[in-house]
């Protein structure tokens, strides 16, 4: 979500990518709701906030980041209402999100290039969309593996999307865990690859407070040669008039 000046970007295409799944779910709560437990489409609710909190969170980013705010409002104003949590009627606006994508993918389709433009905001959104399938892939494959068997603490797609969220940011609780041998099998595929990603999002951290400092030291080197060479110019001057002085 960005100008349109500035041309596609990966975090266009994570967002164009949520926006579907957003509208995906709401369209099992409309059009599919008979065909789905009143847990799960709760869940599916939850899911739909969370993404426009996340929604919001990347537009407010980029407004952070715009040079040219009023015109960042003015092209992208549109995706606002969309991106609203507990309004279920609006969100049939991200379907703008898709539009504007698509037709800016017919523009350039080149995708290698669209990635090599930014490399760490490349990175950044595909963290973000590894957890985002680990997550959602997950969550599915435990419910399915352990939900309804005897003994299971997973009894309702919420339990799976906890057991999930909570596995795949290494907290670990251990308030909920697999019983069956399949259910350790998803769980330690999960544990394996979310470690992975916590850990890839912890290295971008870190590259940006290392960018940022490098920065700073640049800057501070740059003043010290700047005052160097005024210090030199002035030291020039003087002798220069001591010289004079020195003839008269």
């Amino acid at each position: 979500m960005r100008h349109h000046s500035n041309g596609l970007r990966a975090m266009d295409l994570l967002m164009a990518l949520l926006s579907a799944v957003s509208v995906l779910l709401v369209s099992l709560r409309w059009f599919f709701g008979k065909y789905f437990t009143p847990e799960a489409l709760a869940l599916f609710y939850d899911v739909d906030n969370l993404l426009c909190l996340f929604f919001l969170a990347h537009f407010g980013y980029g407004l952070a980041r715009s040079d040219q705010r009023l015109a960042y409002l003015k092209s992208n104003w549109l995706y606002l209402p969309g991106s609203l949590p507990m309004v279920e009627h609006l969100r049939w606006a991200r379907l703008l999100q898709l539009y504007r994508v698509i037709q800016l993918l017919r523009s350039n389709p080149d995708l290698l290039a669209i990635f090599r433009r930014e490399r760490s905001e490349t990175h950044l959104a595909g963290i973000l969309l590894l957890f985002f399938m680990l997550l959602g892939v997950g969550a599915g494959l435990m419910y399915w593996v352990e939900g309804g068997v005897p003994g299971s603490e997973i009894k309702s797609p919420y339990d799976a999307f906890w057991w999930a969220l909570v596995t795949l940011s290494t907290v670990g609780y251990g308030d909920i865990v697999p019983h069956t041998d399949e259910g350790r099998f998803v769980a330690s595929l999960v544990i394996i690859f979310g470690v992975g990603v916590f850990s890839a999002m912890s290295g971008f951290m870190a590259s940006l407070f290392l960018r940022s400092t490098n920065k700073e030291t640049l800057a501070l080197q740059q003043q010290i040669h700047r005052l160097s060479q005024q210090q030199e110019l002035l030291l020039q001057e003087i002798r220069q008039i001591k010289e004079s002085q020195r003839r008269g």
